[in-house]
C-alpha cells in the first residue's frame, strides 16, 4: 500500500514540478510515514526514483501502443500521443534529464534507451502509417521525428508561457504543415469538434 502511495506521489510531483533533488525526508512528511517505512518498501533513493520513472515511461509507452495499434484516425492518434507528451513534458523535459543523469546516470541511461529502442520505434510506426494511409506527405521519417523533438524541446526551453498552450500551437503548425488535402480534411473535423 505504502509502495503505491509512494509512486503515486512522485508521478504527480515529477509532472509538476520535474525531476529534482527530492529528498526522502521530504516524501515520507508528505506521506506522513517515517523514512524508515521508505527504505523498507524501496531499499534507497536511488531505487525508488529508479522504479517510479521506469513506471511512468512504460505506462506512456503502453498508451502509445494503444494508440498506434487502434483504428483511429491518424490525426486524432497524433493528439492523443501528444497529450501524453504534455502529462509527462516536466519529468523527461531536457532540464529534467540532465538533472537525471547528474544525480542518477545509470537511470538515465535505462531511460535514454528506453526512448530509444521504445518509443521512438513507435512514433516512426505511426508516421509511416500517416504516409501509407496519404493523410502525410512523403517526407523522411526521421524528419518528421527531428521537427517534433527539435520544437518541443525549443518549447520547453522557455518558462514564460504556459507550456501545454505552445505544444497544442505546435502540433496545429506542424500537422498544418506535413498534411495532404486528406489529412487536413480529417485535422478540420478534429477541431470542430473540440471546439
Amino acid at each position: 500500500m505504502i509502495k503505491e502511495k509512494t509512486q503515486k506521489y512522485l508521478v504527480k510531483r515529477f509532472q509538476k514540478e520535474g525531476f529534482s533533488s527530492i529528498s526522502i525526508n521530504d516524501i515520507a512528511a508528505d506521506l506522513n510515514v517515517s523514512k524508515k517505512t521508505i527504505y523498507k518498501e524501496f531499499g534507497s533513493k536511488h531505487k525508488l526514483i529508479e522504479i517510479t520513472i521506469m513506471s511512468m515511461l512504460s505506462e506512456a509507452y503502453y498508451k502509445v501502443i494503444y494508440v498506434v495499434s487502434n483504428e483511429s484516425p491518424f490525426v486524432e492518434k497524433f493528439y492523443t500521443i501528444f497529450d501524453a507528451v504534455k502529462e509527462n513534458l516536466k519529468v523527461f523535459d531536457d532540464i529534467s534529464l540532465a538533472e537525471l543523469k547528474r544525480t542518477h546516470p545509470k537511470i538515465w541511461i535505462k531511460v535514454a534507451r528506453f526512448r530509444k529502442y521504445n518509443i521512438i520505434p513507435l512514433l516512426r510506426l505511426l508516421i509511416t502509417g500517416g504516409i501509407k494511409k496519404g493523410v502525410l506527405n512523403d517526407y523522411p521519417i526521421e524528419l518528421y521525428l527531428k521537427l517534433i523533438y527539435g520544437a518541443i524541446t525549443e518549447v520547453t526551453k522557455r518558462n514564460a508561457k504556459p507550456i501545454a498552450g505552445e505544444l497544442d500551437q505546435l502540433l496545429k503548425i506542424i500537422l498544418n504543415g506535413a498534411l495532404t488535402k486528406k489529412g487536413k480534411k480529417f485535422l478540420i473535423n478534429k477541431l470542430v469538434n473540440v471546439n
